[in-house]
């Protein structure tokens, strides 16, 4: 019966759940809940004999346990794959669900503005003006002070201020250009700035490592000043800052000394004030429900088929969409150009859509049913998963369900849960568990030798006529003979496919965690002759097996998947 309702409710989601259209014929390839709040699809099409290969994870962040973050390296240049990322991030109330790639990055480090929790991690770079760039203009998507997804441009404003005059600031904590000014940080990953002696360079401290909020003016001291043509190499100090100038910035230090005070101001557009994070990229590919590209559709980066990452939201700004397609790898998806994306995503109802990088970086996770990790969604076109500089995550403070058929409202939900995570069931194909399915001999003989830990690489023959060394659970079966749990059932037989009773069930449990007999004797239908009585009452005197509402315990009866389960759960834990 549970095969059949979920059978249906597949069915049902295939009809009515919309499919971006495109001139081929759409398919889900695979579907699920990923979390309450998170889905995830998997979207196979031809279009003129073209194959592509789509993944859309759609998260509803009005969802009070549902949210979207951003994941940064704790060092600019420290790159790591995104699901190495997604894990690091992932706590136990706090569970990474899913995440997709994010910035473009150059030598280890993220070519465009990044911050966190309203402070600026990164200010990176536009190419202004520059069509053929995918990053042409300052376009970031994040989550607003008000809990909604954004995607806009954005005014970053970066400057310091000395004798009351206020210099603009070009980047932070990159290579210094020519006629450029750029802030250092502690965040650098160096401990000096690594300049060249065609600049001028102040050292400002202040009390504390600058937070970089904005909206903020820090004030420190100038404790140094190297001179243009000075090679010895600039430290940046822990707490404080320093500002490394070229050609016409150099020449505004010019009147700066030793002792001065300095301020520096970041700040941002109100729109972005207070947000949770911010992401820059690019181009922007939706609009308003409507396609528009940033970008020169002409060029070669948007011309080319390829990989393809975005991200996207609704006209609420309450539904977030992580949108792979894959590329390069004919046959099976061969990628979209930057124009035919953004086709795709208005088809899919975007409101608005920021591409991210692409290519080989592609790479959307998530947690498949009938596991609590993370794995590869797509098919990296590198053949394997490349590391990245960021990475945007949907998180869910929800109870996860490791099993499609068993919620977190499920009575053995707890013991399902726990013991799959100790490795003690395994559940079948697809995610599912099966909780009312009763529980076969085989099944029980590898849940306890699991659950003990019982040793199976030296087992002896346990003697039974129906097990074979071929066998593929041989082991396990001889290894819970060999410990003294099964005797057989009948005729030196052990029935492998049998159900377990329930009066065999509390045989198994008294022996393996050698319960103490009771003079008591708790249920009318276990009688004194009966070959489990001791066993049925010493584990009813725990609390660890109970009757039927009637007052009977039915030991003839099978006992189902759940039921072993929350017996081995209430025994271990």
């Amino acid at each position: 019966m549970n095969k059949i309702i979920h059978l249906f409710i597949f069915m049902f989601l295939i009809v009515f759940t919309a499919i971006p259209m495109t001139a081929g014929a759409a398919t889900i390839n695979e579907q699920f809940n990923v979390s309450d709040g998170v889905s995830y699809k998997d979207i196979r099409y031809s279009e003129d004999s073209i194959m592509q290969a789509v993944r859309v994870m759609e998260i509803d962040i009005s969802n009070p346990d549902t949210y979207v973050d951003i994941g940064v390296p704790t060092a600019l240049n420290r790159l790591q794959t995104t699901t190495a990322f997604a894990n690091f991030y992932s706590q136990e109330n706090r569970a990474v669900v899913g995440a997709i790639n994010g910035s473009f990055f150059h030598l280890g480090t993220s070519m465009n503005l990044v911050s966190k929790d309203n402070r600026l991690v990164h200010a990176g770079e536009v190419y202004d003006g520059e069509e053929d760039k995918f990053v042409n203009k300052p376009i970031a998507f994040g989550i607003g002070e008000n809990g909604k997804g954004i995607i806009d441009n954005y005014q970053l404003e970066m400057k310091y201020i000395h004798n009351n005059k206020s210099y603009s600031i070009t980047s932070t904590n990159k290579a210094r250009s020519p006629n450029n000014t750029i802030l250092y940080t502690s965040y650098f990953p160096g401990e000096t700035t690594k300049t060249n002696q065609w600049g001028t360079e102040v050292v400002v401290t202040l009390p504390s490592p600058p937070s970089l909020k904005f909206g903020t003016t820090v004030t420190g001291k100038v404790e140094s000043i190297r001179q243009s043509g000075d090679e010895t190499e600039t430290v940046i100090p822990k707490n404080g800052f320093v500002i490394s100038a070229h050609g016409t910035g150099s020449e505004q230090m010019s009147d700066i000394k030793v002792g001065d005070s300095i301020s520096l101001s970041i700040d941002i557009d109100s729109k972005w004030q207070d947000s949770s994070f911010m992401l820059a990229s690019g181009p922007m590919l939706v609009k308003d429900g409507s396609v528009s590209v940033t970008m020169n559709q002409d060029s070669a980066n948007a011309k080319y088929r390829a990989p393809r990452t975005a991200v996207a939201i609704d006209r609420t700004g309450e539904k977030v969409f992580f949108v792979t397609v894959d590329g390069r790898q004919s046959g099976y998806s061969n990628g979209m150009t930057i124009k035919q994306f953004a086709d795709y995503l208005v088809n899919l109802g975007a409101y608005r859509a920021l591409n991210l990088d692409g290519g080989g970086s592609t790479t959307m996770v998530t947690r498949f049913p009938g596991t609590d990790r993370l794995s590869v969604a797509n098919s990296p076109s590198d053949g394997y998963e490349r590391s990245v500089s960021t990475i945007l995550m949907a998180l869910s403070t929800a109870p996860l369900e490791i099993f499609r058929d068993v919620a977190s409202s499920h009575w053995a939900y707890p013991s399902t849960t726990k013991l799959f995570r100790t490795g003690t069931i395994n559940g079948y194909p697809g995610g599912y568990f099966e909780p009312n399915g009763l529980i076969s001999r085989t099944e029980t003989a590898i849940m306890l030798t699991r659950e003990l830990n019982l040793d199976t690489s030296q087992v002896t023959d346990p003697g039974f006529k129906d097990v074979k060394p071929t066998d593929k659970y041989y082991k396990e079966i001889a290894a819970a003979a060999n410990a003294g749990l099964f005797k057989g059932r009948e005729e030196d037989m052990f029935v492998k496919a049998g159900e377990l009773t329930r009066g065999e069930m509390a045989v198994l449990i008294q022996r393996a965690y050698h319960i103490e007999n009771t003079s008591n004797s708790y249920f009318p239908d276990v009688k004194t002759s009966h070959f489990a009585y001791e066993a049925i009452n010493a584990l009813a005197y725990q609390g660890i097996a109970e009757g039927m509402p009637d007052g009977t315990f039915r030991p003839e009866n099978s006992i189902t998947r759940a039921e072993f389960s929350e017996l081995l759960f209430k025994v271990n834990y």
